[in-house]
């Protein structure tokens, strides 16, 4: 579709524009580092309960979801500017009031995952409710893994999927954290990549190994978020995340090592990477979604370029779940389940350009029908670009190449997992 929609692996603009919003900043406290390390001792701290009968033992049973009522009220959690907007309004939101007459109290609440955890776990440890009724928390978080865990989610109302089993994509669906989507939905999804300054980088090849280049010595930035570091190490030995072994992860551990001592690693950075890589200190560095294309913006920073390597690129998914003790718990299953809808998530999809969970929703982008014409053709002055723009991105509603690049976190089964992560990959970054 544009220059930078090809077989190298370069993601075109229309991904980037939905992903441009602050909520991006969010990606630096998704591991275990910084606020993710003290949040990491959690589990410790509440493995108590884990061994004890689990609080939603008895909650979320096909017996559980009869006895449930509407109160035509919902208290939605996301992160900020995560869903479609017209001058200060949610068109999919209103639809949803008019059409099912649940009032909505929708929150940008969520800044990053364990300080959100951190907010809403005494209530949950005290049996009490958090206060809302749709949580957004993100698959390579160990705060999913917690909640799942600790018995805090409500199982979902099989029942009431009706669009989701019909038209979730495979990307979503079943997926490793929550075999058979028992307590959660996908809202959005994206990628953790490889980024580039072309004028640097003349030959990029379409591999992980970039990073690893000696050609680049001292030009090359990776994460101090052991998560994202450990799982880039992992592609680059050729192991899949999802299901590598401990030995795997030392191997990973070791090739990390190598690539610091050989001296290609300038730094590892937070957020402030996409500042080195613009002033041109560094030529490469692992990237999250939508950091290139706000440089890009600027167009004195057109040489920035994204790459999903052929190894593969780390997907992370934020996902809407039911918090134990919800108040209003059908209808949050309800509003869940309305997101599926293939209309709904093209006006939703028009303004966030992440990838879709719904492929369907394509056709309603290229042909509206229904309420989603007149919201769509509504929020196009707002946005500034055709629908077909989204429709058409393979990075938006991804091929089956795209699809069978994107790789899975590794899930955490215990404590003693994540401290053998964290004693591989820790040092490393805490020794530069």
């Amino acid at each position: 579709m544009t220059e930078r929609d090809n077989s190298e692996g370069v993601i075109d603009p229309s991904f980037w524009r939905g992903l441009t919003q602050p909520r991006v900043t969010r990606r630096q406290a998704l591991g275990l580092a910084g606020a993710g390390a003290a949040s990491a001792m959690l589990l410790g701290a509440d493995a108590g309960l884990a061994g004890a009968a689990l609080p939603n033992a008895k909650v979320g049973t096909k017996a559980w979801w009869a006895k449930q009522k509407l109160h035509y009220q919902l208290n939605f959690a996301n992160w900020p500017y995560y869903i479609d907007v017209l001058k200060g309004h949610h068109p999919s939101l209103d639809h949803f009031t008019k059409t099912t007459h649940i009032k909505v109290n929708y929150s940008e609440v969520i800044q990053d995952n364990p300080s959100f955890y951190q907010k809403i776990r005494p209530s949950l440890a005290a049996g009490q409710s958090t206060g809302y009724d749709i949580v957004v928390m993100t698959n390579n978080s160990v705060q999913l893994g917690y909640l799942i865990e600790l018995g805090w989610l409500i199982p979902l109302d099989r029942a009431k999927m009706t669009n989701f089993n019909k038209y979730a994509g495979p990307l979503i669906k079943n997926p490793s954290w929550d075999p058979g989507n028992k307590y959660t939905m996908a809202w959005q999804s994206g990628w953790t990549a490889v980024g580039y300054n072309s004028h640097m980088v003349k030959n990029p090849g379409t591999s992980i190994e970039l990073l690893f280049d000696k050609k680049y010595k001292g030009k090359v930035g990776m994460f101090n978020d052991p998560i994202e570091l450990g799982h880039a190490g992992l592609l680059a030995v050729g192991v899949e995340p999802a299901t590598s072994t401990e030995r795997d992860w030392a191997k990973a551990a070791k090739k990390l090592q190598l690539q610091k001592s050989d001296g290609i690693v300038a730094a590892y950075y937070d957020q402030s990477y996409i500042q080195h890589l613009k002033n041109g200190d560094i030529a490469i560095s692992q990237c999250y979604s939508g950091d290139i294309f706000q440089a890009d913006l600027n167009s004195k920073y057109k040489n920035l370029v994204m790459m999903l390597p052929h190894e593969g690129a780390m997907l992370w998914t934020d996902n809407m779940c039911i918090p134990l003790y919800a108040q209003n718990p059908l209808d949050a299953m309800t509003a869940m389940d309305y997101f599926y809808s293939p209309l709904t998530q093209s006006v939703v999809e028009y303004y966030n350009d992440y990838i879709c969970p719904v492929p369907s929703a394509k056709q309603q982008l290229l042909h509206p029908t229904g309420w989603n014409k007149a919201a769509l053709a509504a929020l196009k002055p707002e946005i500034g670009l055709p629908t077909t723009v989204t429709a058409n991105s393979s990075t938006v509603f991804p091929t089956p190449a795209r699809i069978a690049t994107s790789k899975s976190y590794y899930t955490f089964k215990s404590q003693a997992e994540i401290d053998a992560w964290n004693n591989l990959f820790l040092p490393i970054i805490q020794g530069a």
